[in-house]
């Protein structure tokens, strides 16, 4: 029965996305605004009909694997280390701007230190997931803006994910609220050797790129299994999310990583097209409209009423200061002003990542269901607003000939895809 339930609840949620996302669509608004609105709609906020569920979050997670698989697949490594400068202004400032300004927020409400610090930590994520698919489907995430964005979001989630082990260890049982320096140090130096291996592997492919795929293609051509490249992909890949999800890296940020590192050289053009294809079709066929809908679905607006006040003053410092610190990080690195403000308005969405963490912070007892239920309700409006309000500025951008919109040429799936 429970299987039977699960697959009504997809298929009302398919419907309604597909509807909205469409309508959307030919008002020349992203889809995944009417994917996110028709999760609000046919959950427990309006008509009630698809509640959330424990089957549904595991099959948000696997959108969230297939999304940022492809948008690894979509970038290319030598414009993350390009973008690396920029990124990393951009996130320390986008970062630490939300979080301290949260954090005060929520001490003037008289929330208790633990929560003030969660409240301001969820203020301060930049959700990788949600920025990729706005980026694909704006059709620029392999461009300077974009390679500047997604490592901008991916630095962010690493820095809310070491922040978030602070908080837990602070607010753990016996802990006295003191930090464990040794086991935060010991933290650090494995999330320095995996994304460091990341990049070595990178290296030394362009090193020996004369030779290697030369000898390694052949065998991906041999294979007489249907699909099997692209089931030699999924297993590499997941179990690289599965060594950042143990050494404390959230399991996407392994996905991005892995989706990076793949060359069509090495296993073959023809195969690297099929694949690519594979993954686009699962994902924009299936798992997209789940995972939006699914944010819009965990809104539920019954319980905010008690916290309105509170709600209203920092989805306010939420959209604010993610904003203003996007466009000052971005115009410090010398981006223009539209480019900049379009970075901000990008850097603004959170979805599925503070749902993520706020429901460890739940979990654990920080987070009441009051404060849980305001976290869900932030990480809706700013996923809804953010490609609203950047769309104005990026299409600004690409009509002046910015070179920061303009899709590098050799793009890795050699298939110019663009979702618009």
């Amino acid at each position: 029965m429970a299987t039977e339930q699960l697959f009504v609840s997809i298929v009302i949620i398919l419907v309604a996305a597909r509807v909205l996302g469409e309508l959307f669509q030919r008002f020349r608004q992203p889809p995944l605004v009417g994917e996110i609105l028709a999760g609000v709609i046919i959950g427990p906020s309006v008509l009630a009909l698809v509640a959330p569920s424990a089957d549904l979050r595991v099959l948000s997670d696997l959108a969230v694997f297939f999304l940022m698989f492809l948008a690894g697949l979509e970038m290319d490594p030598r414009e993350i280390r390009k973008a690396g400068r920029s990124a990393i202004v951009i996130s320390v400032i986008g970062f630490f701007a939300p979080l301290l300004a949260g954090t005060y927020v929520s001490f003037l409400f008289g929330l208790a230190t633990m929560q003030a610090l969660f409240m301001g930590l969820l203020l301060s994520i930049t959700a990788v997931p949600v920025s990729a698919i706005v980026l694909i489907q704006f059709g620029i995430l392999n461009s300077k803006l974009g390679n500047t964005v997604i490592t901008a979001a991916v630095i962010n989630d690493i820095m809310s994910l070491i922040f978030l082990s602070i908080i837990l260890q602070m607010s753990a049982e016996g802990s006295s609220g003191k930090l464990n320096l040794g086991d935060l140090a010991m933290s650090g130096v494995k999330i320095a050797a995996f994304l460091g291996s990341i990049f070595l592997f990178d290296i030394l492919f362009r090193k020996t790129a004369n030779w290697l795929p030369s000898r390694v293609e052949p065998v991906f051509k041999k294979l007489q299994t249907k699909e099997a490249a692209f089931g030699i992909l999924l297993i590499t890949t997941i179990t690289i999310s599965l060594i950042a999800q143990e050494i404390g890296l959230h399991f996407v940020i392994g996905t991005f990583f892995s989706g990076l590192v793949v060359y069509k050289e090495m296993i073959g053009r023809q195969n690297f097209s099929r694949v690519y294809g594979i993954i686009s079709a699962i994902t924009f066929g299936f798992f997209a409209p789940i995972f939006f809908s699914l944010i819009g679905i965990e809104f539920n607006i019954q319980s905010l009423v008690n916290a309105i006040p509170l709600f209203i003053a920092l989805l306010a410092v939420a959209i604010a200061t993610k904003i203003a610190a996007g466009y000052a990080g971005a115009k410090l690195v010398g981006f223009t002003k539209d480019t900049s403000l379009a970075i901000g308005f990008l850097m603004n969405g959170r979805g599925m990542v503070e749902l993520v963490i706020a429901t460890i912070g739940f979990a654990a007892g920080i987070l009441d269901l009051t404060l849980f239920s305001i976290a869900v309700a932030i990480g809706f409006v700013t996923s809804l607003l953010a490609p609203i309000t950047s769309r104005p500025f990026v299409s600004s951008a690409k009509s002046k000939g910015s070179d920061a919109v303009a899709v590098v040429e050799e793009s890795r799936n050699d298939q110019n895809t663009t979702f618009t």
